[in-house]
Formats: structure tokens, sequence, C-alpha cells
């Protein structure tokens, strides 16, 4: 569904946000078993994937259905730390962050017994790299490379300081393939051809209705197998899926933020942290169609005109946090003291607008997408504009392919948006370097925010939150976007039943490792 760099952070959005999720009446007896493992894990889904190919799947609301089936290079937790995987050693080489290197596990096996060793996953990462949705990512990698046995390296042609995260679970370019996946890749689209803990059980799968797993025999690590079987449904109606979770009938479900008091009243536990942010992007900074979008003076008048408290209040219900910035708290990027760089104030708004010569204001288009709650936060806004003599005329986008054509048609000036938490150097890709994207389609250029991109993504580990927090503080300066609120990723399950399943900024709970019978 989602091919280009430009559709990255949406594609997060669908599962670490809102994502409405149900399950119809299907069983699942989920305890403790024999040595510890649970009988039926059976947990749902907003949607079906777009693929099982982990190059092809979206990030966010496809990692489930991929990630127990396909074991990566390196692993996240849930503190946002890197740890291992199918690599036990990791880290660039020399300096300037354009060369890494990792050594795999001995005896590692794919699911179909073949041996796991550096050239097979060489292969699965430079098929990734070429075919993935999310190529923006990958798009400095040069060359991958098995130097040995079990040694890979990973050259780039500028400075790439995501490599360790983009070997994870979480952003699935590490996701490693076998042989005979790679030789068959339109297979890789309903079929499992991976390393993970489980396998797809083909036998007792409908594609867009259920998806079964069951254990993988030569999964290196028999201990994070937890489930004699894993069972995710696809059903869509929010409302019938938390009370299947309350009838024990399911395990977990994401839910939204109005569902929190029916869950808890109902004995399950919900956890959240934040994990997207939305607002109004004003994309149109040279004034193409809007020209009093050029005015500096014009885009902080547009963030100083909007309650984000009351909105925030509004719509998330105490399970969000007002927010100026496009980061989030616990990311290389978030600047603290910029969270209330504009504080509501109409009479200032008005004030800027008058020296920009707009003392009556000024109408404009708009696009946004009518789903996620990204066009609730966009009506807000909306109404708020007009107390300063700003109206606009919005078109509410129903699918993610019409919301892409939009986006990147150059017709509209300003687009609501959504995005998942990301690390600066993914969020760079899309909302700030000089190239045409659905956060950027007009590849709005700053020199002062290209160079200071380029210094951070080069530098130590150590330097970077600093170097990227000057950035974040520096396109707020220059009210690139109205940002409105940072949202919780919320989920509700059955403590009696389950443990592991956590939230945390940029993180999806992981099935394939970490949730386990009570």
């Amino acid at each position: 569904m989602f091919r280009k760099r430009m559709t990255s952070g949406l594609a997060t959005l669908a599962v670490l946000a809102v994502s409405a999720t149900a399950c119809s009446g299907s069983g699942s007896n989920s305890g403790a078993g024999g040595g510890g493992q649970g009988d039926t894990l059976t947990v749902v889904a907003p949607g079906a994937p777009a693929s099982l190919d982990p190059a092809k799947a979206n990030v966010g609301s496809d990692n489930w259905f991929v990630n127990l089936t396909y074991d990566t290079v390196l692993r996240q937790g849930e503190n946002g730390r890197t740890g291992a995987g199918l690599a036990t050693k990791w880290g660039y080489v020399g300096t300037g962050n354009t060369a890494f290197e990792f050594t795999l596990r001995s005896g590692l096996q794919f699911a179909d017994g073949t041996p796991l060793d550096a050239k097979a996953v060489a292969a699965s990462l430079n098929y990734s790299r070429k075919n993935g949705l999310n190529v923006s990512w990958t798009s400095a990698i040069d060359s991958v490379t098995a130097t040995g046995p079990l040694t890979v390296r990973i050259h780039c042609s500028s400075p790439h300081p995501n490599l360790p995260q983009l070997m994870t679970q979480i952003l699935m370019v590490g996701s490693v393939i076998s042989p005979q996946g790679l030789a068959s890749p339109t297979k890789m689209g309903t079929q499992s051809f991976g390393a993970g803990p489980y396998v797809l059980d083909t036998a007792h799968t409908v594609s867009g209705d259920h998806y079964t797993y069951t254990p993988n025999p030569h999964y290196w690590d028999k201990k994070k197998i937890h489930w004699k079987k894993v069972v995710i449904k696809v059903v869509g109606n929010p409302n019938s899926g938390l009370q299947a979770v309350k009838a024990g009938q399911a395990d977990a479900m994401a839910i939204t933020a109005n569902q929190v008091d029916t869950a808890d009243s109902g004995g399950l536990q919900v956890v959240g942290a934040p994990n997207v942010f939305l607002g109004v992007n004003l994309v149109d900074r040279n004034g193409t169609l809007a020209k009093p979008l050029k005015d500096l003076r014009v885009r902080q008048a547009l963030n100083y005109a909007v309650d984000r408290d009351a909105i925030t209040k509004a719509i998330v219900q105490g399970h969000g946090h007002s927010t100026d910035q496009i980061s989030l708290p616990g990311l290389d990027g978030f600047a603290a003291d910029y969270d209330n760089h504009y504080p509501y104030d109409p009479a200032k708004a008005k004030q800027l607008l008058t020296e920009a010569g707009y003392p009556n204001g000024f109408s404009l288009t708009m696009e946004t997408q009518g789903f996620f709650g990204i066009d609730l936060v966009t009506q807000a806004v909306v109404q708020q504009w007009k107390q300063i003599g700003v109206t606009a005329d919005v078109t509410t986008d129903t699918s993610v392919g019409q919301w892409l054509a939009s986006a990147t048609s150059q017709k509209y000036p300003l687009l609501g948006f959504g995005y998942g938490g990301a690390t600066s150097y993914a969020l760079s890709l899309d909302w700030m370097l000089p190239h045409a994207t659905a956060f950027n389609p007009f590849a709005s250029s700053d020199p002062k925010i290209t160079g200071k991109l380029a210094a951070a993504a080069a530098a130590a580990p150590a330097e970077q939150p600093v170097l990227y927090q000057d950035v974040m503080r520096y396109v707020v300066d220059q009210a690139w976007f109205v940002s409105v609120l940072r949202m919780d990723g919320l989920y509700a399950f059955n403590s009696k039943k389950l443990t592991g399943l956590t939230a945390a900024p940029s993180y999806i709970p992981d099935l394939a490792w970490n949730v386990a019978p009570k």
C-alpha cells in the first residue's frame, strides 16, 4: 500500500496510535501450559497486512503479522535501546557513521532448515533496501556484503546514524528473508520465509480474516517461544472487539482514548505511551499557491491562534499532551523547552497578520485525512483560525490512496497530518530535507536546516541528541507546521492471562518475544 518514503510516518501511526480493532467470538484459551508455554494467544488487528513480505509490509500496522515469523539482526527494547538479535556484536566502523558491521550467532537456521549465514543475511538486506516501501530509510546504503561466514558490512554514501534501529523488529529492514523466499518474491506476500520464533500455518489461515502461527522447530532460542499457537484476527468494530477481550474470547487489542473507561471497568489493564503527533502542515512555505504562507509572521500567527490544550482535552481525553513540535519524549529530537513555544494568543496572532499585511485575514485550501482522528484535529484548528480571519476550504480524503495522491499533488498549501514517533534522522527524510515527499511536497529548502542535519547525522551517538534538538527548535521557530498534540498508543489486555505487553515511545508491543502467559 505504501510505496515511498513519504508514507512511512502514517504507516507507523496506524498501530502506534489510534487503531480501532475488534474480534469476533473466537475462543482463546490463554494461560500457562506445560513448561510455562501457553496454549493460544489471540490478538486483534485493525486490518489485513499490506503484505507478509517484511520489505513491503507497513511499519506499524503490519509488524505483528511479520515479526512472529521473521527474526531481525538486532532487537529494540521498550527502553528504546538496541540489543542483540541474530547478531551479537555490532557497531559503526571508523568515524562519520558511513560504515556499519555486525557479527551473527553461529549455527542459525531458517524455518525451512537451511543455514542462516552472512551471505544469506546480506542477500536479504540488499533485497529489502532496493524493494522496500520505506526506501528513504535505506537510500544512503551503497552496499551490503558478507565479509566472512558470520560478518556483514553495510557501507553508506552519506552518514546514516539510524542503522542500528533499521536492523530491528520496529522498522523491519533487518528482518532476514531466506534464499527460498528471495527466489519466490511473489509468494512472500502470503507465506512466511523467515527465521523467527513462529511460522505461518497456511492451512489454518484465511488472508484478510485470520492468521495462525505455530512454533518454528529450528528457532535458536526456544525460551522465546511462549505459545503453542498465536492467532491474529482481523475485524474492524472497536466496540465488539473490546467486549470480546472483556469476555475472554480474545487477549489483547489496541484501543482508542474513548474506550479506556470501558476497558478499566471491565477489569482489563490498559497501557499507553506517546506514539504519534497530529496537526496541520504548512507545506507551501514559498507561497506558491498561498502567498501569505511565505511570510514567517503569518506562519507564526497560525500557531499562536490555536488553543492546543483545549483541542487535546477534547480529542484524547487525558491520553495525550499538547505540543508545538514533531517529536516525542524519549526520542533524540525532543526539545522539552519547546513543547509550549506558541502559547494560545489570538491577539498576538492578529497583530502578526496585520504586520504581514493581512489585517482581515485570508482564505486558502487544505487537505486532511478522514481517518485516525486526523480530521478531528484539522477541524478544530480551522474553527479557531476563523477568530483571526483565516478561513480554509477543507477536502477530506477517506482512503490512504486518496491521501497520498492529494498530499503529493502540490494542489494544497496545507495538509492535515498524523505521524508516528521516529528518530530524527528518519523524521528528517520525510519532513526537513529538500526533496518532495507527502510531508514536504514542495521540497522546501533551508540551508541552515540541511547543514544542521548533516552535522547531526555524522556526529558520534552521544552528541546527536543535542544537535537534533537544535534542529527541532529551529524548524519550530520557522513555523514549518502547526503541531497540535501528541497522542498515546493505547492497548487493553487481560493482565490475569498475559504479561510482557508494554507500551513505549516509538515501540510496538513485542508479540514474538515478550508477550507471554502469566
